[in-house]
């Protein structure tokens, strides 16, 4: 008789420890999900100002001369096409950022298709071939006409 009874409780005793630990893990995703809010809200905003129409024809016109270097120098212009682009970034109120991806998320949350083409170009960047460094510097024009754009688009 002993042995019926423990058979009938034992499988209640394993319901009891699985309930227990989805509970446990409930706990834990409530909270990992409120610590995500916290830092989100936490995360300066991103204060982006617009360039004035002098920085806007400078840029441009910088930006033409590089692409015009690019047959002659690919490697060099497409340095300096990024290395525009960044500047303009900083220059409109972007964080000086080490990290490419995290630039490229400062940018998403200003303009996705612009962000989208700042991670194309980069992508073509690391290919390194002839037609991968042409599909980056045409990455890099959009960005930057994206970014002295009069107003974003998302």
């Amino acid at each position: 008789m002993m042995l019926g009874l423990q058979t009938a409780a034992r499988p209640l005793l394993i319901a009891g420890i699985r309930y227990r630990y989805l509970g446990a893990v409930a706990v834990v995703l409530v909270v990992a999900l409120l610590l995500v809010l916290y830092r989100r809200s936490r995360r300066p905003a991103l204060d982006i100002r617009r360039l004035d129409a002098a920085e806007v024809q400078r840029y441009t016109a910088a930006f033409a001369a590089i692409e015009a270097e690019f047959q002659a120098q690919p490697q060099v212009a497409i340095g300096r096409a990024r290395g525009t682009v960044e500047e303009v970034m900083r220059r409109m109120g972007f964080p000086d950022r080490v990290d490419a991806a995290q630039r490229g998320r400062d940018l998403a949350a200003y303009d996705r298709r612009a962000a989208a083409a700042y991670e194309s170009a980069g992508k073509e960047l690391r290919a390194g071939d002839n037609a991968s460094l042409g599909l980056a510097m045409t990455g890099y024009r959009e960005v930057l006409e994206r970014l002295l754009a009069t107003s974003p688009n998302s």
